[in-house]
């Protein structure tokens, strides 16, 4: 005997009285094919097959315009939707990259992210250009930027070689926003102090498999500016190369944590520390190449590396591998 239970839903306009979409769900049925029956598998597919074979084709944006249709797809698009299994594909979804920040304003205010479940953004292969802008409230206007306005958003890439962004990113006054497997590099030559790869403020960011690299001004730049705000950072296996500076870490209360980064080839320093405090963790940590100091820590900021003193963590850069001045500090703590 089959076990089953039912689902129905009824779009927000939908008329009193009118059939709404209702679908069962199949704990257990056995399907038998009859090959006497004409077009079986095409006139009434099981809902299994609906269920893991062809809703799971449909983008948010497929799935979206199918409700329109066809009021079967109600149901489908309610649950989807609200257990948040419809990631934002770019150049499907939407045209580029550009196109994201809209369609995340809108749906958040339908539905809650967290950090637990937050909005995904899925970024295919190739280049992703921002030709855009973004003003921020201070009025500082960054070129070839897009400014990330809502928290619980992850945008995952294919990989540092498959998925490049052209341009950078600008966060403000958000948590739980996070970077996968991608490379970012801004060359925007509309003012240099506005071209970082990623700059925060009074946010929270997660970087997984992340080259920052090519950027006109710093790769990373988390600061607190002229009001203390709390920020932080953890970047893992990422890379922060090729620019002006590697990573810029400044505010009494902010913190980055950097597991297995390597910082090189920057004209100036690999990364460095104001007031902030920074911890260096795994064996394939590396500072080195840089045009100026590898490490540098000033105005009372500090620089932890959990590893060995031992450890080559800082080498070949073009002045000092670890430089302090006006009570900043660099000290290895490794593990006992």
């Amino acid at each position: 005997m089959d076990n089953k239970s039912s689902t129905s839903s009824r779009a927000p306009d939908d008329v009193e009285g009118e059939p709404v979409a209702t679908k069962t769900r199949l704990v257990h049925k056995t399907i038998i094919y009859d090959e006497s029956v004409a077009n079986q598998w095409l006139d009434e597919p099981p809902l299994e097959i609906w269920d893991h074979h062809i809703i799971p084709l449909l983008s948010l944006r497929d799935l979206a315009l199918s409700r329109t249709v066809c009021t079967f797809f109600e149901a489908y698009w309610q649950e989807k939707f609200s257990k948040n299994v419809l990631p934002l594909r770019v150049g499907n979804d939407v045209a580029t990259i550009e196109d994201v920040m809209g369609v995340i304003e809108i749906l958040s205010s339908r539905r809650e992210y967290t950090k637990i479940n937050p909005f995904v953004v899925l970024l295919g292969k190739g280049d992703h250009q921002i030709i855009s802008s973004f003003t921020d409230a201070d009025g500082d206007e960054y070129a070839t930027t897009i400014g990330i306005t809502r928290s619980n958003i992850s945008f995952v890439g294919t990989g540092k070689k498959t998925t490049t962004i052209l341009g950078g990113f600008v966060i403000r006054d958000c948590e739980n926003i996070t970077f996968k497997n991608m490379t970012v590099t801004n060359t925007s030559k509309h003012d240099w102090y506005l071209s970082s790869g990623i700059d925060m403020r009074n946010a929270e960011v997660e970087l997984i498999d992340v080259a920052i690299v090519g950027c006109d001004c710093r790769a990373f730049f988390l600061s607190e500016e002229f009001v203390p705000c709390k920020s932080t950072v953890v970047a893992t296996r990422c890379e922060f190369a090729n620019s002006d500076s590697g990573a810029v870490v400044r505010g009494s209360l902010t913190s980055a944590t950097f597991n297995n980064c390597v910082f090189h080839d920057n004209e100036y320093q690999g990364i460095s520390g104001s007031q902030s405090t920074i911890h260096l963790h795994g064996e394939a940590t590396a500072v080195h190449s840089n045009g100026d100091d590898g490490i540098f820590a000033y105005d009372f900021g500090k620089v932890i590396i959990h590893l060995p003193s031992c450890h080559n963590t800082s080498y070949n850069n073009g002045k000092q591998d670890r430089f302090t001045t006006h009570k900043g500090t660099i000290t290895n703590a490794p593990k006992s």
